[in-house]
């Protein structure tokens, strides 16, 4: 069922989509790399069938070009394609790696945001979630993926609560859990209350001089990465601070950053921690480490736009709304 004009604005004025519903279509598209294993794709589509909803596959899912999944056109054409179908309610990618950058200012922003569908993806296709906030005004969602998370015999419990009670139900998260009642760590005092803005840290950086990159002034923003040592991180985030986008929030909070073992080259490393708190020190807001978001099994999946409450003191992040209506 097509969202319409009484689909319900966030706080902050961002327009969230129609929760999804069983029975609802789901269009699976490829808009950055192609699967390392089709396989693994093809499982995740029987996942999101035996439940009862409905699959729709991008006519060049299966396509490869390189380390994209099919050319730019290719890939631009399915993407489109979903956000025009008035039947699909759900877009999501089956997994990220690189590419979205490539076709990112050719995207129907315009028929997004009339359509107001949900849209999912997570780490490359943080570029498209960043954007359909700039241009489309719309809620997005970053977290699981179907080639990646729900792909496997044993679907991880915590990713697929977070991922169902995100895209179906109207209540507010609350207070943003952690598997195992892993303690979320407090980093910096006080209390702050902003908009959800969760990604990539390289996509993020990426977009900076852009008008891609979505306001950050008065945003919570919610970073994470993967394979980048403790130099890299340093450098992407004082992209990030260079630009100004780091200028201005209400609160910082960092998720996982997986596989950052330093190596010694020609000179020691820098322990990421300290990283990581020079730009708490710089951004001199609320800020919280150590939230389950990022490429890691266990995930959260978060909609961005939403407000959200973080609190530098306690450690805890509250999602005061929910992503759809």
């Amino acid at each position: 069922m097509p969202a319409d004009a009484s689909s319900l604005p966030t706080h902050y004025g961002y327009h969230r989509p129609t929760r999804l519903r069983k029975g609802d279509v789901i269009g699976i598209v490829a808009p950055s790399s192609p699967q390392r294993d089709d396989e693994r794709l093809r499982r995740g589509i029987r996942y999101f069938e035996s439940l009862g909803y409905r699959v729709r596959l991008g006519e060049h899912l299966w396509e490869r070009h390189g380390y994209l999944a099919g050319t730019d056109e290719e890939r631009l054409d399915d993407l489109n394609a979903m956000i025009r179908d008035p039947q699909v309610r759900m877009i999501i990618a089956g997994r990220g790696g690189y590419g979205m950058t490539r076709i990112i200012e050719r995207v129907d922003y315009a028929a997004l945001g009339r359509a107001r569908k949900i849209v999912v993806g997570f780490s490359d296709v943080t570029a498209l979630n960043f954007a359909a906030l700039a241009k489309s005004k719309l809620v997005t969602f970053s977290g699981a993926m179907p080639g990646v998370d729900f792909a496997d015999a044993t679907v991880d419990a915590f990713a697929e609560e977070s991922f169902w009670a995100a895209v179906t139900s109207t209540k507010a998260l609350g207070t943003v859990p952690s598997p195992d009642d892993t303690p979320i760590a407090p980093l910096a005092r006080g209390r702050a209350d902003g908009w959800l803005l969760a990604g990539n840290l390289t996509l993020a950086a990426a977009l900076c001089g852009s008008r891609w990159l979505p306001k950050t002034k008065g945003a919570i923003m919610l970073l994470e990465e993967i394979g980048e040592e403790a130099y890299r991180v340093d450098r992407l985030l004082s992209q990030l601070w260079n630009a100004g986008a780091m200028r201005g929030l209400s609160g910082l909070a960092l998720g996982a950053f997986t596989d950052a073992a330093p190596r010694r080259v020609s000179v020691d490393p820098l322990p990421i921690e300290e990283v990581f708190a020079e730009y708490v020190r710089r951004a001199a807001v609320p800020a919280i480490g150590g939230i389950s978001y990022g490429h890691i099994a266990r995930k959260l999946t978060l909609p961005l736009g939403v407000r959200a409450r973080l609190d530098g003191t306690r450690g805890t992040l509250r999602l005061v709304e929910s992503g759809v209506c």
